[in-house]
């Protein structure tokens, strides 16, 4: 799942617990770094965001197991793959459809973005680097202020409209180092198709709910 669904679906009144949530995908974004969960912690703090953390990748996991995401990811190579040219496929319909459940879901529950962002604020960006510290992040020096800019650019808001989600995928394959001019026909595709997809996604939403739920 992305960010927001990963909020979405496990939130708590507690904003270290949903910072966890998110963390591990954070950590790996800005750090190139992998939590060691096993720890034990002392302070609230670090044990909500080892909660969270953990949480989240017990859910990452029965998402990618699930029909919905295994349906969702068909319809999304059905309609594109013929005529697209982008490599790697398998990655983008992937993505596409995380990114795409947030999107559904930001239309479905219009604060959710902001109550996102918000949770984010609350937290001290250093009690977080110290804790990815003590969770053996090699590189959790540089982890404070990629993570204000992640809060300050709120670039989530983008997928409210549709032709920025085309520059999330666009910005995503440079990050992970897939080398590819995305062109005019490329965008059109994904325009085109978009509104369906994003239907198909809503559509199948209350079936991911149970799923997750009872699992």
């Amino acid at each position: 799942m992305n960010f927001l669904s990963h909020y979405f679906f496990d939130q708590s009144s507690d904003p270290y617990f949903n910072t966890g949530l998110v963390l591990p995908d954070l950590s790996r974004n800005f750090c190139k770094g992998h939590l060691d969960l096993n720890r034990e912690f002392d302070s609230p703090a670090f044990i909500a965001l080892k909660n969270g953390s953990i949480t989240h990748l017990a859910k990452d996991k029965i998402f990618h197991q699930s029909e919905f995401f295994r349906n969702a990811q068909h319809e999304v190579s059905v309609l594109l793959d013929q005529q697209g040219q982008w490599p790697r496929k398998w990655f983008f319909n992937h993505v596409f459809t995380e990114i795409v459940l947030d999107r559904v879901l930001m239309d479905a529950h219009p604060q959710l973005c902001q109550s996102f962002y918000d949770d984010l604020k609350a937290v001290d960006a250093n009690t977080v680097a110290h804790f990815l510290e003590v969770a053996g992040v090699q590189n959790h020096g540089v982890f404070a202020q990629r993570f204000l800019k992640f809060i300050e650019y709120q670039f989530i808001f983008d997928y409210e409209h549709n032709e920025k989600i085309n520059l999330a995928l666009s910005q995503l394959y440079r990050r992970v180092g897939i080398e590819y001019e995305w062109t005019t026909q490329d965008h059109a595709l994904i325009q085109t198709h978009l509104p369906k997809i994003i239907g198909i996604i809503a559509d199948q939403l209350d079936n991911l709910t149970k799923e997750l739920k009872t699992a």
